[in-house]
């Protein structure tokens, strides 16, 4: 294969982030020539592991400045060099969009990862994402809701994939677990885990709400960061939560937390195919709320609650710590779900893409 630009805003905690970081380790083991080219250096988690890792990384700025139109000038400087440039989150696709113009000899590669997004239902970007989207050969979506949304949008478009994320199986199966005490918990504790960005499309508020309807042995980690935050707190400060509810931020060491807990959660709005969801159903039992982009990955296998209800997700948190056999068959069924999405088929298929084949 030809070299290979992988462009994204930064790498960041999020879903579309700890993929293209997976994707990275195993374009490496694979000899791949690639770089990856990042609009900013701005909280950049992923993108220092990797240059611990040796794989090429290029920031082109130090500010967050991801919405700038200097970034068209910035790209046109670093991906003269590459031969297939492959985009994901909107400011890389726009502003690459942009310098398909002036090089015209190169193959175009987008990723779609979510059903909905703050521009769809407004008539200037309707126009705007048309003419993005048709400067690219090759339209990837994560999931079938994510390519039905996408055209629903901005019409039919041809070269059409659909690739769903994965994850790096082996590197989660066999983790142990992190000692309790180490964050001030005991046994006795009935620990939900959720990892998600702080904010409000993730619906944290719902999580907390369903607390204080909890027994007081029920407590939760809030893994990520994020514009919400404060509000959170007030809101936990409000109900007296401040001792059951724990912001834990970016962390390193999230499969250890996971295999601590006793059940992931997720309350989002809605989602692509939530990495962090893969993640979760390896090692605990998951419960997510019944919308787009959860509900296709979880209805066989995890629990679904009605999104926005507090008392329904109270309920299904209880019957699920409560009930041994069903917590047992849940987690079960989650593990041999999330299994099926291992990172070296996802490279594969993108891979075929690359190079131009079906």
């Amino acid at each position: 294969m030809k070299k290979l630009a992988i462009v994204n805003h930064n790498l960041g905690s999020g879903g579309a982030e700890k993929l293209i970081y997976d994707m990275a380790l195993e374009l490496q083991k694979r000899k791949v020539n690639f770089s990856i080219i990042l609009l900013t250096s701005h909280n950049c988690i992923y993108g220092k592991k990797l240059l611990e890792q040796g794989i090429d990384v290029v920031y082109l700025s130090d500010k967050w400045d991801i919405y700038s139109p200097k970034n068209i000038f910035r790209l046109l400087k670093v991906l003269k060099e590459y031969d297939v440039i492959h985009t994901h989150i909107y400011s890389s696709q726009l502003w690459t969009a942009f310098v398909s113009l002036f090089f015209s000899n190169k193959r175009y590669i987008t990723t779609e990862h979510n059903t909905n997004n703050n521009r769809r239902g407004k008539t200037i970007f309707k126009y705007l994402d048309s003419w993005m989207y048709s400067r690219y050969s090759e339209i990837v979506s994560i999931t079938s809701g994510t390519e039905r949304a996408l055209k629903n949008w901005i019409g039919d478009y041809k070269n059409n994939h659909i690739i769903q994320n994965g994850i790096q199986v082996k590197d989660y199966i066999g983790m142990k677990p992190l000692k309790r005490e180490m964050l001030g918990y005991t046994d006795e504790d009935v620990l939900i885990c959720q990892i998600a960005r702080l904010n409000r499309i993730k619906n944290h508020k719902t999580t907390i709400r369903a607390m204080k309807e909890l027994p007081v042995k029920y407590k939760v980690l809030f893994l990520g960061e994020g514009e919400e935050k404060e509000n959170l707190k007030k809101l936990i400060k409000e109900f007296q939560l401040e001792d059951r509810v724990n912001f834990l931020g970016y962390r390193s060491d999230v499969p250890n937390i996971l295999k601590m807990v006793d059940i992931s959660l997720l309350t989002s709005e809605y989602e692509g195919l939530p990495i962090s969801t893969l993640e979760s159903m390896l090692l605990t039992p998951f419960v997510g709320s019944d919308v787009a982009g959860i509900t296709e990955l979880v209805k066989d296998s995890g629990i679904l609650f009605q999104f926005n209800n507090h008392i329904d997700l109270k309920n299904k948190i209880l019957e699920l710590s409560e009930n041994k056999l069903l917590y047992e068959r849940v987690k079960k069924a989650c593990f041999e779900k999330a299994k099926l999405f291992s990172i070296e088929n996802t490279v594969d298929k993108y891979i075929k893409v690359y190079e131009g084949k079906k």
